[in-house]
């Protein structure tokens, strides 16, 4: 072991520049390597936690077996209770807070409101997903006027003191007293299950047309053994197909149990709220971690490899005064082992670092060592693996050759060395094309989606979520008043927010055939506001929300779909009117088509439908703060406790595509790591190189080579072999890119330019840093390079 540290600092003392490249590369590389292990064990164990996390599915239907609806109805969940004892546990969510979204406490004698997410269950949902309390009963989800909240929130709201038995006003339409029956642990950021405020569902005081309506997530628990594709078989015989449900419902084909497990990664799911990942985004994450850590290896391979005509001097020496050639190789590969961990030491401290900067805005996951210890335990064993992988082939070839070779010449100028770095180079070379045109179409692709045509201008509105008292008890009010500035345009609200794919799903007799359609609920003013046009018919108007039915303004893909849907025609049972038709628009994230029968839905005030419309849209048309301002004050005047956030929807709409734009930016960011790295190892072979080669350049320029001449022959060597791994490069990064943008309904064009553009920077990258290193090569006096022949 100590000849082993010896030697280790002998070399780091004699090779500062090789032992400086290789210890940088490789602790980055480690460091990239953890980072993006990290940021992949959250999407791979999303979810995965849940004590009954194997046995748990959401229920689905499908009414062509390839796009599936994540909404049923509550009805389902006393059918499935009633007929299939292979479930054994039922829970039901709906996502959007009856009870309101204004929560108001009363703490040191004064009352505070904060905004907050409610979510409404059915009793079990806590016992499905096993909601660990840290007091209270999650039973109480069975009570009426009890709610859990989590941890975080009760200490927020209630600080230090107990939360059970505490009062909380939710404010809608009117006030809801609501009593803390329970406190759950906060859940991790890798799940579905939200830390909000859970209330149980009251079937009692439903109404009765709720039972079938598509409003509701439904989450079963399977029974020990039981066999998802027998339940799957029951549901679609004896729930789907039974008799005793609408015949609307019975429409739907094809019935599917979802595994917890896919829940997070369905692509071919509609109205999920679920957060989704992509199964070929970690793949292509997790592969360019292995690709940053091959890269790095065969960096230390070459320096190693590059290393050997000059120890080989020392190496045979020791030979020579009785040292044998198994300790010189383990002493060799001893070495290799500890500059890896060391550089193993180093990335620690680059992730520790990256964790205290802005960069972890990129990653959902949370970058802190101590809550990932097997992490750091699989980078550990990689870096040790590394080094030992990296030591073995040096160490073997430097101490296989006899003496005799040192009077021979340079190993590093044989064939055999030169094909080995060039094969190792030309790995880098193929990565590194590889990456920077896929980092190219990532980019692309995220640009497309920023920039294609929605239908509707997002520009100068602002967007803010206000509570139903404000936007239904006092809607007149509020729009007479935010109006009064010059600043306002126009005023419009909805039930979800627009675009994100929020919306009721309808069945309804429309023409004699049954019509199913997404509905959009909103007030008369959204067309205006969204700049949205009408291509036949007509807008809708403020007399709209005076009449006694819905008005309805279709897409154009309704007609195609459904012919006998036209003007003026009035839904079965009284339900609305056709009064209009916009263009086919994008009303749910471009992840997903928008190919289906939509409409937007402008309902009476205080009809018998009623759907609440908390989101609201502020057209500005003149000065943003001035305006801004006024609808904070404005609201003010209403609720001086409601704590008003605006937003505007440009910023709020590509919120929606945020995690692709994270993963495009770790993923150029990790290309353009990877490709730095195997600058590093450019360099390095081109020092060697001009060291092994001083005395031939020497002697080319006694012969009338110029220096032009000198660099061309360098960079020659290094086009040619780019050259050839471009073209292996291609067909891969190809094939790669255009599965990756089958994710996508909508997706940007494979472009020629994309892969001459790759093949330019890396060939401009590589001759400047050829050419740099060789320069002082070229024109060096070359009686220095010869004196010593």
């Amino acid at each position: 072991m100590k000849l082993i540290v010896r030697n280790l600092l002998t070399v780091l003392r004699r090779f500062r520049l090789a032992s400086t490249l290789n210890i940088l590369g490789l602790s980055v590389a480690f460091a990239a390597f953890t980072i993006i292990l990290m940021q992949v064990s959250y999407d791979r164990s999303f979810d995965r936690f849940h004590p009954k996390s194997d046995r748990i599915y959401r229920v689905e239907v499908s009414e062509d077996s390839t796009t599936y609806n994540a909404l049923v109805g509550r009805k389902w969940a006393e059918l499935i209770e009633d007929r299939l004892p292979q479930i054994e546990t039922t829970g039901l969510r709906i996502d959007f807070a009856t009870i309101g979204n204004l929560a108001k406490v009363e703490r040191n004698g004064a009352v505070q409101g904060f905004r907050v997410d409610a979510h409404l269950v059915h009793p079990d949902f806590a016992e499905i997903f096993d909601f660990r309390m840290v007091e209270g009963r999650r039973e109480v989800l069975q009570e009426p006027g009890q709610v859990l909240i989590p941890e975080s929130m009760a200490r927020k709201f209630f600080g230090s003191e107990s939360a059970v038995g505490r009062s909380i006003t939710f404010t809608s339409n009117r006030d809801t007293l609501m009593t803390v029956g329970g406190v759950y642990r906060d859940f991790p950021r890798n799940t579905l299950v939200q830390n909000v405020v859970y209330y149980g569902i009251n079937p009692t005081v439903w109404k009765p047309w709720d039972g079938w309506h598509f409003n509701y997530q439904l989450y079963v628990t399977l029974a020990e053994g039981a066999d998802p594709a027998e339940v799957e078989r029951q549901l679609l015989d004896e729930v789907l197909h039974s008799p005793d449900i609408p015949g609307w419902v019975r429409a739907y084909k094809a019935v599917r149990l979802l595994s917890l497990a896919d829940l997070h990664y369905a692509a071919d799911t509609q109205y999920d709220s679920v957060p989704k990942g992509s199964r070929a985004t970690t793949s292509v994450l997790l592969a360019i971690a292995l690709l940053v850590i091959g890269i790095a290896a065969v960096n230390f391979v070459n320096f190693a490899t590059s290393l050997v005509p000059l120890r080989i001097k020392s190496i045979n020496t020791q030979k020579v005064f009785g040292s044998s050639v198994g300790m010189l190789r383990t002493v060799l590969v001893g070495e290799a082992v500890g500059i890896a961990l060391l550089a193993f030491l180093a990335s620690l401290f680059w992730v520790y670092a990256v964790g205290r900067t802005g960069f972890t805005a990129f990653f959902e996951a949370d970058l802190n060592l101590a809550t990932e210890p097997g992490i750091v335990a699989i980078s550990f064993a990689v870096a040790l693996g590394v080094g030992l992988l990296a030591g073995l082939y040096p160490a073997f070839y430097a101490t296989r050759f006899p003496p005799a070779l040192v009077l021979k010449g340079s190993f590093g100028l044989s064939s055999r060395g030169r094909a080995l770095r060039t094969v190792l180079v030309g790995m880098q070379y193929v990565i590194s094309t590889g990456l920077i045109i896929a980092a190219f179409f990532m980019q692309l692709q995220n640009g497309y989606l920023r920039t294609r045509d929605t239908g509707y201008d997002t520009e100068q509105v602002a967007v803010l979520e206000l509570n139903d008292a404000l936007t239904m008890e006092h809607r007149e009010q509020l729009v007479n008043r935010l109006k009064e500035s010059p600043q306002i345009e126009h005023v419009a609200f909805s039930q979800f927010l627009f675009g994100t794919g929020g919306a009721q799903v309808n069945e309804i007799q429309m023409g004699g055939e049954e019509v199913r359609f997404a509905c959009l609920p909103v007030s008369s003013e959204f067309l205006d506001v969204m700049k949205i046009p009408v291509v036949d018919g007509r807008n809708f108007s403020e007399n709209d929300n005076q009449t006694d039915k819905r008005r309805f303004i279709f897409n154009e893909a309704t007609r195609r779909m459904y012919p006998t849907v036209e003007l003026g025609l009035d839904f079965s049972y009284d339900f609305g009117e056709v009064v209009g038709f916009m263009p086919d628009i994008n009303y749910q994230p471009l992840q997903l088509a928008s190919s289906g029968a939509f409409c937007l839905g402008v309902e009476p005030l205080r009809g018998r439908y009623f759907s609440t419309l908390p989101w609201t849209y502020v057209r500005i048309n003149g000065d943003v703060e001035r305006a801004v301002e006024h609808i904070r004050r404005t609201v003010a005047e209403f609720d001086p406790t409601y704590p008003v956030s605006v937003q505007f929807y440009d910023e709020v709409f590509n919120s929606v595509y945020q995690k692709e734009r994270k993963t495009t930016a770790l993923i150029t960011t990790f290309s353009l790591l990877a490709v730095v790295i195997s600058l590093v190892g450019v360099f390095g072979l081109v020092v060697f190189e001009t060291q092994y080669r001083r005395k031939e350049i020497g002697v080319r320029k006694v012969l009338g080579a110029t220096v032009a001449e000198v660099l061309g022959m360098f960079n020659r060597s290094f086009v040619r072999l780019v050259l050839i791994c471009f073209v292996v490069a291609v067909p891969l990064a190809w094939y790669g890119v255009t599965r990756w943008l089958e994710g996508f309904a909508y997706r940007t064009p494979v472009y020629w330019w994309v892969f001459a553009v790759s093949l330019l920077i890396v060939l401009t990258i590589t001759l400047a840093t050829v050419t740099v290193q060789s320069w002082r090569a070229a024109t060096a006096n070359p009686v220095d390079a010869l004196k010593t022949e």
